[in-house]
């Protein structure tokens, strides 16, 4: 180890000691090298045994595919989600979104990862990370993409690189958050599109998003990929609301 990497191993060290991991839900001192306790993360609305295609709740056993998938299943190989979009799950994302408070992204970001590697430990990982782009006006009134910061660590403790330039949002869709059901698959219809192809030909992609609801997001943005000659898409999200309709 150089003497430059021990430095810096000596100043976190003593920031750590002066500042140490602090819980963003309960304000206590964590013990952990991230600033969620051990007992609020075990309180978090965590999903239970769901449909490896879409996610809808099951009676039994995880890794089995719901009635509604066995007749019109997604477009997804596999789909990881973590929490039931509810408190304090709600509160986070949207702190994220509208508060930039970005070290709520860190935070999920590294508890998808947990959950990834555990998924995956016994096949493999995607090639390519994509998190879902938003219109570059709205990027631009933002500042950021909230699929990009939650995708930060997941490149880190995964090693999977991420490609923000090879797909864009072609147009200005409304939030799907402000419709009814009904009105989302026409809502994001032809809102996607891949620019460089080559890019993402033959490849296993994962896509990444805050939250998934009826799914029509993420399903629109797999057909260009598809088109362009994706191999496989599996589908990644911090949480997940149900209407009781797709």
């Amino acid at each position: 180890m150089d003497i430059i990497t021990r430095l810096k191993k000596a100043i976190l060290g003593m920031a750590r000691w002066f500042f140490p991991y602090t819980c963003i839900l309960c304000s206590e001192v964590t013990k952990r090298e991230i600033d969620l306790c051990l007992e609020c993360e075990k309180s978090l609305p965590w999903l239970g045994h769901v449909c490896i295609h879409c996610t809808a709740p099951l009676c039994f056993e995880s890794n089995a595919v719901c009635g509604t998938c066995l007749k019109k299943p997604f477009p997804f190989s596999k789909t990881c989600i973590l929490f039931s979009y509810t408190e304090p799950i709600r509160k986070l994302i949207t702190g994220i979104k509208f508060q930039r408070r970005l070290l709520y992204a860190n935070i999920l970001g590294n508890l998808l990862a947990e959950k990834l590697t555990l998924l995956y430990q016994n096949e493999n990982l995607p090639e390519i990370l994509i998190p879902v782009p938003l219109y570059k006006k709205r990027l631009h009134q933002r500042g950021f993409n909230q699929a990009m910061e939650l995708a930060r660590p997941i490149r880190k403790r995964l090693n999977i690189p991420i490609d923000y330039k090879s797909c864009q949002r072609i147009h200005n869709t409304a939030a799907q958050t402000t419709l009814p059901a009904n009105q989302r698959s026409t809502n994001v219809k032809n809102a996607f599109a891949v620019l460089e192809q080559k890019n993402v030909r033959n490849k296993h992609i994962a896509i990444l998003d805050d939250v998934m609801t009826t799914g029509h997001t993420l399903i629109e943005f797999s057909r260009p990929l598809y088109d362009a000659g994706v191999k496989k898409i599996d589908v990644w999200c911090c949480a997940r609301t149900y209407l009781g309709s797709f």
